[in-house]
């Protein structure tokens, strides 16, 4: 008997039968029910196919397909036809972690660690009358485990392909009201060593007389695919309030530089960090305020080596579609951009039960995004 009720119970997972989301409407809603096209990823269905990241698991997903761009290697999102990361909303447990420079969230998160997500509930289709912005072709939620889950301290350690090693602590506690859970992550990847038989300098070097100007083209070599990456999350609650907060540090190459030429001194960095505390009350069984004030902080800052060292570009300056001026670059030609954006906002939902199940909800949000370029 108990056999058999665990696989009733494993293919329920499998199919959604059993499942409770809360992405599609806000609220706790049987799958079955919910208003949207919703997909639910259990933790145990990432353990058992073996994925080691976040978008190892997004490509499983119906409608779904991720891209990699060639200038800067940054992972790119098609949903439902759609190509645009700035389209589909990423959240972790409910906070928002989209960029507002570039719209898209996945420059940061594609690779965030699996050890420490519970399920990710994903809406295939658009979601902005729901989330607003940042929402028009998907939404995605991921869920963290909590302290009730962990119940102590996990650790993990791999090695695998292209040298790559990660390290993983999650924890969970309960000290009397309080619950305390998070996560320590670091990983360090040399990444795919694919070679590019010929770039766009290979074609400047064809285009130009050798000598006087010597040819700098890397071609045939390796992308620059490597990234080191560093995760700090914690969690506490007591009773109906809670806090969180999260930081990420990431350091990455550029696979190939925005000119499409293999370069080797690119260094992409971004640092993250958010905060954020709310409740939640519910009066006379009826009326429920789940308020929250957060702060996000994103630091970007890009060091491009956009053609190599001795680079020589041509350029037509008395328009007769002829080059006639040769400029050359001995430590190649560089692109230095530093940008960092702080956002505050607070939100206020409120639910209030009507009749027979019928919730209605009404709420709003306030948000301040300030830019600094340097």
């Amino acid at each position: 008997t108990t056999t058999v009720a665990e696989e009733l119970s494993t293919e329920a997972i499998w199919f959604g039968l059993g499942d409770v989301v809360t992405i599609s409407t806000r609220q706790e809603t049987p799958i079955g029910k919910a208003p949207s096209i919703v997909t639910v990823i259990t933790a145990e269905m990432i353990k058992q196919l073996g994925y080691r990241s976040f978008v190892e698991i997004l490509r499983t997903v119906p409608g779904f397909e991720l891209l990699q761009a060639g200038g800067f290697g940054s992972t790119l999102i098609a949903a439902r036809g759609l190509v645009g990361s700035g389209r589909v909303r990423l959240m972790i447990n409910g906070h928002m972690v989209n960029n507002p420079l570039f719209g898209d969230a996945f420059r940061i998160f594609d690779d965030f660690p699996v050890g420490n997500i519970k399920r990710i509930e994903i809406i295939r289709g658009p979601g902005s009358a729901m989330y607003g912005e940042n929402a028009f072709a998907g939404v995605i939620n991921i869920i963290t485990f909590d302290a009730k889950d962990i119940d102590g301290v996990r650790v993990s350690s791999g090695y695998g392909s292209f040298d790559t090693k990660e390290e993983d602590i999650v924890f969970g506690e309960t000290y009397g009201k309080f619950d305390v859970s998070g996560m320590v992550h670091y990983m360090d990847s040399n990444g795919f060593d694919g070679v590019v038989e010929s770039d766009s300098q290979t074609a400047i070097d064809e285009a130009i007389p050798t000598p006087p100007f010597p040819d700098v083209s890397q071609a045939p070599g390796r992308v620059e695919d490597w990234v080191r990456r560093y995760d700090l999350n914690l969690r506490v609650t007591y009773n109906d309030i809670y806090f969180e907060g999260m930081y990420v540090n990431k350091n990455r190459g550029s696979f190939l530089s925005p000119s499409l030429a293999l370069t080797d001194e690119s260094d992409v960095e971004t640092n993250y960090v958010f905060a954020e505390t709310g409740y939640k009350k519910t009066f006379e069984e009826k009326l429920t305020i789940r308020p929250r004030i957060y702060y996000d902080q994103f630091d970007n800052d890009f060091f491009m080596e956009i053609f190599p060292d001795g680079s020589t570009l041509p350029f037509d300056t008395n328009g007769d579609d002829k080059p006639d001026v040769f400029y050359t670059y001995p430590d190649g030609f560089i692109g230095d951009f530093a940008v960092t954006e702080r956002g505050v906002g607070a939100e206020t939902p409120f639910d209030y039960e009507l009749f027979d199940g019928n919730l209605l909800t009404l709420g709003f949000e306030y948000r301040l995004i300030r830019s600094e370029e340097h």
